[in-house]
């Protein structure tokens, strides 16, 4: 069932008890009685609503924030109607089954957010509540898309699944907003810590150079994980918004899932969106800094153009996307190189389109393309086993894939340029590919680039 009202535009508050009668006219039953998938969406109009300051208003444990990089759409949610999770990952076809045992035609905009962590064998403490995947239907969204903005309540029924809608109505009725913007509370840093150290650091990518002299690897991506202290507790929502700011043509996206630890980044890369029978994915590596103005600029966009080093690594990520591609799409067209400007950085892109072959499905396509040699390396299963052993941290969700899965669409990002903030504390993620040509400072120093946006909204 759906219910989308009419066309009028609501304050919030009025769209809450308009909602609460609606959630009245439903059938309740007990526990167990919905031997097959009901779903119920409601869909009212509101007025605007800045949506990060509506998630920093409410209670609820579980929040999640997602906009796209054209800007022309964004969600915000609240509560879990329905959750499909777990800490390790036995099936993909499994679980992407058991997100379409709950969508139907009929509902355009119902779709699952969530996402995939980079490696499932070494998932840190950190990540337990987020688990090798998970996502979820939200109870209430607040979403805005090319200009008009809907208030939804979303009703899962179906075993035990199900809610009771009395209960549902009480999640409604402390939802709130009172339309005042984010505050912004300085803080003051007090301690950093870089993992590994920039000795370690050296080590590492010495040692990385010297197999790929031996020809064991083409190419590995090393992460760092840089641990700040504040003086105060930091208001993840009010960081996000920071982050919006200065991080314009990126995904931006926030899960929070415990009430305590928010994991939240601004990626420039899309891991592939599926639009029906239409795929479409893209080659993001060779990374130059923005210059200190219009000259220095367009010169490092040409150092980038020009650098052996960094058009084979980018080589290497759109070897294997097409490789990926190939045995899925009946058709495929491969773009022409370009550079993405993005505030702090150039990157090599190239976009590579494709119509899918009858009754291909998105875990097959994931499965192909996740993880890029953008994060991973080549050959790939080596790659993993070599980045764990010399990074010595959990990446968690940190270069995994995050976004939504619907029935005409499907969009993955790559979980980079990310953070997780936990009270005073925010733990920064950043990589870099390391092929043949490489330097230890050179690579050091574009991960400084990358966490520059995290370090800049909080000065």
């Amino acid at each position: 069932m759906t219910n989308e009202l009419n066309d009028q535009i609501y304050s919030f508050d009025d769209a809450k008890r308009l909602m609460v009668d609606e959630l009245k006219k439903l059938t309740d039953c007990a526990d167990g009685c919905y031997k097959e998938p009901t779903v119920t969406r409601i869909e009212i109009f509101v007025s605007g609503i800045d949506l990060l300051s509506w998630l920093s208003q409410q209670s609820a444990k579980t929040k999640i924030y997602g906009s796209h990089q054209s800007g022309l759409y964004a969600i915000a949610g609240v509560g879990e109607a329905l959750c499909v999770s777990g800490d390790s990952v036995e099936s993909h076809a499994k679980i992407f089954e058991r997100m379409r045992l709950y969508l139907r035609p009929e509902f355009k905009r119902l779709q699952f957010y969530g996402g995939f962590c980079f490696d499932e064998e070494h998932l840190g403490r950190e990540w337990q509540k987020f688990g090798a995947y998970k996502f979820i239907i939200p109870q209430f969204e607040v979403a805005t898309k090319e200009g008009r903005m809907i208030f939804c309540c979303n009703v899962v029924l179906h075993g035990q699944a199900t809610k009771p809608l009395t209960a549902v109505i009480e999640e409604l009725e402390r939802l709130r907003w009172d339309g005042k913007p984010l505050k912004n509370v300085p803080v003051k840093l007090e301690s950093r810590r870089d993992d590994p150290t920039q000795d370690a650091w050296r080590r590492n990518v010495q040692s990385v150079l010297s197999e790929i002299r031996k020809k064991t690897y083409e190419k590995i991506v090393l992460a760092r994980r840089t641990r700040f202290e504040f003086n105060n507790p930091l208001n993840p929502w009010l960081v996000a918004q920071q982050l919006e700011n200065v991080t314009p043509n990126s995904y931006h996206f926030c899960f929070q899932f415990d009430g305590e630890r928010l994991f939240l980044g601004a990626s420039p890369e899309r891991l592939f969106v599926r639009s029906n029978n239409n795929i479409e994915s893209e080659a993001l590596a060779g990374t130059r800094p923005r210059g200190k103005n219009d000259s220095d600029d367009n010169r490092l966009k040409g150092e980038l153009k020009s650098s052996g080093k960094e058009q084979h690594e980018h080589k290497v990520v759109v070897s294997m996307i097409i490789e990926g591609l190939k045995s899925l799409c009946r058709e495929m067209i491969v773009h022409p190189q370009e550079i993405l400007s993005v505030p702090n950085g150039h990157h090599l892109r190239t976009r590579i389109q494709g119509a899918l072959a009858d009754g291909i499905q998105d875990e097959q396509i994931f499965k192909a393309l996740h993880p890029t040699p953008a994060v991973g390396g080549v050959p790939t299963g080596k790659a993993l086993v070599l980045i764990e052993e010399l990074e010595g941290f959990s990446r968690g969700w940190y270069a995994g894939a995050v976004g939504y899965v619907g029935l005409d669409a499907t969009e993955f990002v790559v979980a980079i340029r990310s953070a997780m903030i936990h009270g005073s504390q925010m733990i920064v993620y950043a990589g870099a590919g390391i092929v043949e040509g490489s330097t230890a400072k050179d690579e050091w120093q574009e991960i400084e680039h990358k966490i520059g946006n995290f370090l800049k909204v909080l000065s």
